[in-house]
C-alpha cells in the first residue's frame, strides 16, 4: 500500500481536511481555492496548467483511479461497502496510470473528457463517503481544458487513410506474396484451410459463421474455433490482435493459425518445416520467396511477414462517414447523424474511437449488465475469458479487445459470442451491457444503427458489400532479376 494513498488519507477525507493532505505538496492549496470562486480559469503557461491539473487527479481522482489505489477495510466497513466499490469499480474503468497495453492513451483521455462533460464522476455516493471530494465546476474546467489542449477531442473520429501504392517493385511483391500465402491452404494440414477461409474479403472480412470451420477432427468433421472470427480489414492498427490480445501485431497473429490443431491443424513450432517443405514445391512461390527475402528462405518469420505485409493494405476507406468527416454534410442521413450524436453522448465513442472505431483498449463486457448472458441463447457454453486467457491475471477475466465498427454491417454475427445476427439487436445488447437499460431506448437504438451502417467502405476502390471474388485478386508481380 502506497503512502499516498494509505487509510490516513481517506481518515482525514473523512474529517474534511484530506484537500490538504492529499495534494503532497505539488502547488499551494491557495491557488486552488482562489480558482474555485469562478469557472474562469486563470492565464497559466502550459507547465503550470499541466500542474494544476495533475493536482486535480491527484487530490480527487486518484483516491480511485490510481494503480495503487486502495481502501481502508474499516472505514469500508463503516461506508456499507462504498469504498470498495469505487475503487474497484475504478478500476475497471481506467487508471490514471498509463498502460498502453491495455488502453491508448487517446482512449484514457477520451473516458476521462466524458465522465467530466457529462458530470458522471464521482458518483453521489463517492461524494457522501469522501467529503470535500466533489468536483467543482472549476475542477471540471480545468481537467477538461488540459484535455482540450491534449487534442485528444479531436481525435475521437478521424477518417481513414487509403494506403498509398507500393512505393518499390519489391514492396508490390512482397505484398502478392503475403496475398498469395493469405489465399494458400497448404499453411494447413489438409491443404484446404487457409486464412481467408475465415477471413474472407467479400464477407467482410470474416466467414459469417458463429464459429469458424478449421481441420476435421477425429469423427472426420470440421473443428469449430472457439470464439467468433473477428474481421481483418483495417486491424493494422489494433493496440494487439485477436479478442484475448496474445498476438502483439499482424505479424504475430499471423503466426497463430497455422500452430492450432483445431484451426489448421499443425501444433508445435517445428511444424513449420513441414509447411515450407509444401511451399518449396511450388515454382512461383520459391521464386517470389527469394526475391523478396533473399536468402532467408521459407521460414515461419518470412511467412508471416509477407502475410502482415498484405493484410496492411486491407483498410476500406470512402465511407458515407469518411465523406462526413472530410466535409460532406450530405454524406450521411439525418438518422445517422443523429445516430453519431447518440454515439458520443452515451459514451459508446471512448471506446470505439478513432479511425476505426475501436481496436484501441481492452474493456469488460459487463459493466452494468453480464453481455456473455444477454447474447448468448440459453444453454450456450462460452469458455474464453478475454485478456485473462492470455495474461492469465485474475483482473482481465472478461476484458475483451474493443472490435473495431468499421464494415460492422458486413460483418455479423456479432460479439465473441458469434450468437446475434441482428445489427440493431446488437447495438441495443451493447447499449444495455454498457450503459444500462434505460438507455437503450428505441430510437437510440435505431439511429446509431443506421450510423454504424454508414461505416460501410471500399476495398481496392470498390464498396466493401458489392465484392466479387475477381475484385479482391491482385494483379500477379513477376520478381525481377
Amino acid at each position: 500500500m502506497s503512502k499516498s494513498h494509505s487509510p490516513w488519507k481517506y481518515v482525514l477525507i473523512l474529517a474534511g481536511t484530506g484537500a490538504v493532505a492529499a495534494v503532497g505538496g505539488l502547488i499551494s492549496q491557495g491557488i486552488i481555492d482562489a480558482m474555485h470562486e469562478s469557472t474562469q480559469i486563470p492565464p497559466m503557461d502550459p507547465a503550470q496548467a499541466d500542474k494544476v491539473a495533475s493536482q486535480v487527479l491527484e487530490m480527487k481522482c486518484a483516491a480511485c483511479h490510481a494503480q495503487d489505489a486502495s481502501y481502508s477495510r474499516i472505514l469500508n466497513f463503516f461506508s456499507c461497502g462504498l469504498m470498495r466499490d469505487h475503487v474497484e469499480g475504478a478500476k475497471r474503468a481506467f487508471t490514471l496510470t498509463p498502460d498502453n497495453s491495455i488502453r491508448s492513451g487517446n482512449v484514457d483521455y477520451l473516458k476521462m473528457d466524458y465522465v467530466l462533460r457529462t458530470r458522471r464522476m464521482p458518483p453521489a455516493s463517492y461524494s457522501v463517503v469522501h467529503l470535500g471530494s466533489r468536483l467543482t465546476p472549476t475542477d471540471v474546467a480545468i481537467l477538461r481544458n488540459r484535455y482540450k489542449e491534449s487534442g485528444a477531442a479531436a481525435r475521437t473520429f478521424a477518417p481513414i487513410t487509403p494506403v498509398a501504392p507500393p512505393s518499390t517493385h519489391l514492396e508490390a511483391a512482397r505484398i502478392y506474396l503475403g496475398y498469395l500465402l493469405y489465399h494458400d491452404g497448404r499453411l494447413s494440414t489438409n491443404n484446404q484451410v487457409s486464412c481467408a477461409s475465415c477471413h474472407e474479403l467479400t464477407r467482410g472480412g470474416t466467414d459469417n459463421l458463429s464459429k469458424s470451420e478449421g481441420v476435421p477432427g477425429a469423427d472426420g468433421y470440421p473443428q469449430l474455433g472457439g470464439v467468433n472470427a473477428p474481421s481483418t480489414f483495417n486491424t493494422a492498427g489494433n493496440i494487439r490482435q485477436f479478442w484475448d490480445g496474445r498476438a502483439a501485431d499482424l505479424k504475430e497473429q499471423a503466426g497463430g493459425p497455422p500452430l492450432n490443431p483445431v484451426e489448421m491443424g499443425f501444433s508445435c513450432v517445428e511444424d513449420w518445416d513441414i509447411i515450407a517443405h509444401k511451399l518449396y514445391n511450388d515454382p512461383e512461390i520459391v521464386a517470389l520467396f527469394a526475391y523478396v527475402f533473399g536468402d532467408r528462405g521459407i521460414t515461419a518469420d518470412t511467412i508471416t511477414t509477407a502475410i502482415a505485409a498484405y493484410e496492411q493494405t486491407l483498410v476500406t476507406p470512402d465511407s458515407a462517414f469518411d465523406r462526413y468527416l472530410k466535409g460532406d454534410a450530405k454524406a450521411m442521413t439525418d438518422t445517422q447523424k443523429d445516430g453519431m450524436k447518440a454515439f458520443v453522448q452515451l459514451g459508446c465513442a471512448t471506446c470505439h474511437s478513432g479511425p476505426t472505431l475501436g481496436g484501441l483498449s481492452f474493456e469488460y463486457i459487463n459493466t452494468h449488465a453480464d453481455l456473455r448472458t444477454l447474447a448468448t441463447p440459453e444453454g450456450y457454453s462460452e469458455g474464453a475469458f478475454g485478456l485473462r486467457d492470455f495474461t492469465k491475471k485474475e483482473e482481465h477475466k472478461d476484458m475483451f479487445r474493443v472490435p473495431n465498427l468499421r464494415n460492422v454491417a458486413l460483418t455479423a454475427p456479432y460479439f465473441h459470442t458469434g450468437t446475434i445476427n441482428s445489427l440493431q439487436e446488437a447495438v441495443r445488447i451493447m447499449i444495455t451491457a454498457q450503459n444500462g437499460a434505460d438507455a437503450a431506448s428505441e430510437a437510440n437504438v435505431k439511429n446509431i444503427t443506421r450510423f454504424l451502417e454508414a461505416q460501410t467502405g471500399k476495398l481496392y476502390g470498390k464498396p466493401a458489400n458489392a465484392l466479387m471474388p475477381e475484385d479482391v485478386q491482385l494483379t500477379p508481380v513477376v520478381p525481377q532479376p
